[in-house]
């Protein structure tokens, strides 16, 4: 088995379903045209590994695994039977034999069942998750539809429809490259001239068809590969340095045998977790910067143009006041050009539901963080809850350690750490919450002394024109045309503070911090209570309450500030 080139990307995952009866004599054919197809998904995300799910049963699962192994991909097994019971179902030794070769080859192997729960019932459960795990499936296919369940037409219904759940939300549904696929049973049910034609079916999520789903699903794609782009432009030793500055530092300094072959879902999560957090700090360090030249350049436009208008018609300045101008407007492209306030938001959401990811692993919890983040963003966001997703395609933690040793460092390292962030240490109210009161309190009052001071200003300006000024006075022209001015500046600096009160939401996320400090306190207790009594389930049941409520609060943190142009340029 080889390992995994970069943990630290998100790969693009491919999952395969279709016919195990290819004839022998279309083989080649088809070959060629998954060939082309792969390559066409590798070079259209250069930066990204690519990855192959496939059920390795003969015919279209190994077929499109050799040419996947060909092309450079990685390749995953999912068993939808323990090996054993799933080799029963090959038609010779031979066979046996090829499927043991692809799984020496694999990166990652998952058995999903065993054959007490019944056939068909296994290879149905196969391809939901293959439905769930992968972004597109390639699908060796007749076009015919097939009775029982697990068959190539219901993986394709189930993968371009998604699988219903219960709540009220649309299904994840992902694209279908259907590759027209004869069975040796039925040579004359299709032309030879049809055999290898491509077409690209569109998700369909529950079966509403959406205009938009085939460009909405190249863009998730595409956002995967920048996140991946951004992740190999800092060098090595660079991002161990930012890494270092992480506030997590159990996830930091966490090691597990995972690290090894094979790796576990926690070791993936907390893999993700290290380069988006580093991604973030890394933009929002350079948008700080390069927002803090954008003011200093702004200022300085504002002034000499004030300048020039209200006290000396001096060209130079005008001129001055223009070049910078210039300059700011240049400064402003490149600096929206980068999209820097995107990335530093969405790396640290991303950050964010990877830090959940990772300690509902360490507790033993199989849902996956991405079930119950942004599920109403069927946009540009998706792409978060896809590389999300990809952290599943590993181990659950090996039990060297014991599930109650694991829940106490997940409530040592994540529930007791958040408790701090938000609400700070016990007897010392501080954290997030009283940190963002602070903030609004101070630029709140900032906002007013600013008004309040124009105000007095205006109203000495007016006593000083009509009461003081004589206009033969020169000198008394120069002081009252300075006044206007200033009143002018500190007129616009006082709206300038408001809105940006108004934008970073200081008070909205007092409010909000407030409510998830209360939140974890009552965890804590709930965690503990359990504890003492040896209630493990009700412990990872807090665990997970804890998750949900975390993704919750990260998606409506990362929705406000992205619905704030404003604060998208504010220092954070």
């Amino acid at each position: 088995m080889k390992s995994i080139l970069a943990p630290d990307l998100v790969p693009v995952v491919v999952a395969v379903t279709g016919h195990r009866d290819i004839p022998v004599e279309d083989v080649a054919v088809l070959s060629l045209v998954i060939s082309a197809q792969l390559h066409d998904i590798s070079t259209r995300h250069p930066d990204t590994p690519c990855m192959l799910l496939s059920g390795l049963a003969e015919g279209a699962d190994r077929l499109v695994a050799r040419c996947a192994l060909e092309a450079g991909w990685h390749l995953g097994a999912v068993l939808p039977l323990k090996q054993q019971d799933y080799e029963k179902d090959f038609t010779s030794e031979q066979s046996v034999a090829d499927f043991r070769e692809f799984l020496s080859r694999t990166t990652w192997v998952r058995e999903l069942s065993s054959a007490s729960s019944g056939r068909p019932q296994c290879y149905r459960m196969l391809g939901k998750w293959l439905a769930h795990q992968s972004q597109v499936l390639i699908a060796l296919w007749d076009g015919a539809p097939e009775n029982g369940p697990g068959g190539t037409a219901d993986v394709v219904r189930m993968f371009s429809e998604g699988v219903t759940t219960d709540r009220l939300i649309l299904p994840d549904a992902g694209p279908v490259i259907h590759v027209r696929t004869r069975r040796a049973g039925n040579l004359t049910a299709m032309a030879n001239e049809d055999v290898g034609l491509v077409k690209y079916l569109p998700a369909c999520p529950a079966g509403l068809a959406s205009a938009d789903e085939e460009s909405r699903w190249v863009a998730i794609l595409k956002r995967i590969n920048q996140f991946n782009w951004h992740v190999r432009q800092i060098p090595s030793s660079d991002r161990s340095a930012l890494i270092s500055d992480s506030k997590s530092t159990a996830l930091v300094d966490w090691n597990e045998s995972g690290k090894l072959y094979p790796p576990s879902s926690a070791h993936l999560a907390r893999q993700l977790f290290l380069s988006a957090d580093a991604m973030s700090l890394t933009a929002q360090t350079e948008r700080d910067t390069l927002f803090n030249g954008l003011l200093a350049i702004s200022a300085g436009a504002i002034v000499l143009a004030q300048v020039y208008s209200g006290l000396f018609t001096i060209p130079i300045l005008l001129g001055s006041a223009l070049a910078l101008s210039g300059i700011g407007f240049i400064w402003h492209f490149v600096t929206v050009g980068r999209h820097l306030e995107q990335r530093y938001l969405d790396y640290r959401a991303l950050a964010e539901a990877c830090k959940v990811q990772f300690f509902w692993k360490i507790a033993g919890i199989q849902d996956c963080a991405a079930d119950y983040y942004l599920r109403e963003q069927r946009d540009e966001l998706e792409w978060i809850r896809q590389a999300i997703q990809t952290t599943e395609l590993g181990l659950m933690p090996l039990d060297e350690d014991s599930l109650e040793t694991r829940l106490k460092f997940v409530r040592d390292h994540w529930i007791d750490d958040q408790l701090r962030y938000f609400s700070g240490e016990k007897g010392r109210p501080g954290g997030k919450a009283a940190f963002n009161r602070s903030k609004d309190l101070m630029w709140s009052k900032r906002s007013q002394k600013l008004f309040v001071s124009g105000m007095l200003l205006t109203l000495l300006t007016v006593i000083f024109d009509a009461f003081i000024l004589d206009t033969a006075n020169e000198a008394q022209s120069w002081i009252l045309k300075g006044m206007i001015i200033g009143y002018s500046l500190i007129f616009g600096a006082a709206g300038l503070t408001k809105v940006y009160q108004q934008n970073r939401a200081f008070s909205e996320h007092a409010k909000q911090y407030q409510r998830m400090g209360l939140t974890l306190q009552l965890a804590q207790s709930r965690f503990d209570a359990a504890l003492a009594v040896g209630d493990l389930a009700g412990a990872i049941s807090v665990v997970k309450s804890v998750g949900m409520d975390a993704l919750a609060e990260n998606g409506n943190w990362l929705l406000i500030h992205r619905e704030r142009p404003v604060s998208a340029q504010g220092i954070g």
